[in-house]
């Protein structure tokens, strides 16, 4: 039953060309744990996540995130204001010091939580005076 899981997919394909970067892809990710996604490069992984995120469509098949249909986009904008997705090839400002980022970030949210930040710059262990372009890339999908 779709909300059990936070993930679950059905036979997911993608296609580019003649090129088929995810090949029916079935999972299901249980609500409220941590699961990583790991493989070679070019094996789908960053391809499965922008698929469920509705940033592009599946070749074939489907899924649900949060219990909302991927396919659907009006229920997938709905479900991406409870996730956040960062990918290797988002730009940062690299010169600016995470204290500076976090600043600049706030700035367009009426409704920032600078206690929630602090816990979460704590957490990744995120010293405030190192530079963005010092940290390693990672891709990061959080409900």
């Amino acid at each position: 039953m779709a909300g059990d899981y936070a993930i679950e997919t059905r036979n997911l394909t993608k296609h580019y060309g003649h090129v088929e970067a995810v090949s029916a892809l079935s999972l299901k990710v249980s609500s409220h744990c941590v699961t990583g996604f790991l493989g070679r490069n070019g094996a789908g992984k960053s391809t499965t996540i922008r698929m469920l995120l509705g940033m592009t469509r599946p070749s074939a098949g489907g899924g649900n995130v949060l219990g909302r249909p991927i396919g659907n986009p009006k229920e997938n904008r709905e479900m991406r204001r409870h996730a956040a997705y960062v990918g290797e090839d988002k730009e940062l400002y690299g010169y600016m010091t995470v204290e500076q980022l976090i600043r600049f970030t706030a700035s367009f949210y009426t409704d920032w939580q600078p206690a929630i930040a602090a816990r979460l710059q704590r957490r990744y262990e995120l010293p405030s005076k190192r530079k963005v372009s010092d940290r390693s890339k990672r891709v990061a999908l959080r409900f």
